[in-house]
């Protein structure tokens, strides 16, 4: 069984009341129409730690960051507030990791900081399935280097947190970076480096090279995780006046190529390719279609400038996303399609409204 994100029942009369399927005549300002569905698949859907697991509550919370809230036994409660503060989620497990002696600043005597550590249930859609997915999640909350986590072996912190990501690179047998790169540049420039338990150096480019290097079709969702996290280092090396160059100038080429491709992939009805970057592909399940487009719609969110954004095409897959959030709105939606598209939808929104720093 696929988990799910649940439609609330016997709520607002006035929400259930309003129309479930607008059409893009009905709808000529896209971008109310893309507020009105975020808010009601926010308000409409409830997650709750007595149903739903840690791995579908974090998706809601890549989706909506801090707006989230999730009921829990002690009532309605923001997520990221209630997780982080130690409350109660099936796969959200989190533990002490190693220590490590700080620098000495001036006289003061040497401090230790301990790592944190997510542990990982890869395939089970229940606790973490990525390394470093959690944190990665998060990235757009705002979370500080100070701010604590409570864990089960006492409050650690979030800088704790980054700081054993790093340290652990080495035991990412999977090469899968993707999430490790997003977490670290909530945290870190593009050209920080460190050494790791092996005793080797790494920095954000070599992650980046990996990345490049490992990406292909059957790459977690058709590759579009990787394409994000791609885009994003890319985004912040340019916003920071670093040059694109080597690793840079070939991650900025692959970028444009898979802009390219799910244009040229596009389905009438506006979605994307069912078979994401590799070929074109339709589905005439629409729920398979609301996945596939929403992953490849948060990859553009994220990687095209706002002239790309306000294109037609780009558009025309805006209003299938909203119309079939709205066609599917008395509908248990499995969490990962539903909210990549919602992430989608809410990165493509903040970019158009001028609260998220564009890609130059």
């Amino acid at each position: 069984m696929q988990p799910v994100a649940h439609q609330e029942r016997g709520a607002d009369p006035s929400a259930a009341a309003q129309p479930v399927a607008a059409t893009p005549t009905q709808r000529d300002d896209l971008q109310q129409w893309v507020a009105d569905v975020l808010r009601a698949n926010r308000e409409n859907r409830r997650l709750s730690t007595d149903v739903n697991a840690a791995w579908q509550i974090m998706h809601g919370v890549l989706a909506y960051g801090r707006e989230l809230e999730i009921a829990t036994p002690s009532g309605q409660q923001p997520a990221v507030e209630y997780l982080l503060g130690g409350g109660a989620a099936r796969g959200f497990d989190l533990r002490g990791g190693d220590w490590f002696e700080l620098p000495q600043r001036g006289d003061e005597p040497p401090t230790q900081l301990r790592g944190l550590v997510a542990d990982l249930q890869p395939g089970a859609k229940i606790g973490q399935g990525h390394r470093d997915q959690w944190v990665a999640y998060m990235a757009r909350c705002g979370l500080t280097a100070e701010d604590v986590v409570v864990t089960r072996d006492g409050p650690l912190t979030i800088g704790g947190w980054i700081k054993q990501i790093q340290w652990d690179v080495p035991r990412n047998f999977e090469h899968e970076f993707s999430w490790t790169l997003t977490a670290l540049l909530a945290h870190r420039p593009t050209t920080d480096r460190w050494t790791a338990r092996d005793g080797r150096d790494y920095s954000i480019e070599s992650l980046l090279e990996s990345e490049l290097r490992e990406l292909s079709p059957a790459s977690a969702c058709g590759g579009s995780h990787r394409l994000c996290a791609i885009a994003n280092a890319l985004n912040q090396h340019r916003q920071a006046g670093q040059p694109i160059i080597g690793v840079w100038a070939e991650a900025n080429n692959l970028v444009k190529l898979a802009i390219e491709q799910t244009r040229e992939f596009q389905n009438a009805d506006g979605s994307f390719s069912a078979n994401y970057f590799e070929r074109p592909g339709w589905s005439v399940d629409l729920v398979e279609a609301l996945g596939t487009t929403g992953h490849a719609f948060e990859f553009l969110a994220v990687a095209g400038d706002d002239d790309l954004l306000r294109q037609a095409w780009v558009e025309s897959a805006a209003r299938f996303l909203c119309r079939t959030l709205e066609q599917t709105a008395e509908l248990d939606l499995e969490c990962g399609a539903l909210y990549h598209a919602l992430s989608g939808l809410s990165i493509y929104h903040e970019r158009l409204s001028g609260t998220l720093t564009p890609p130059n």
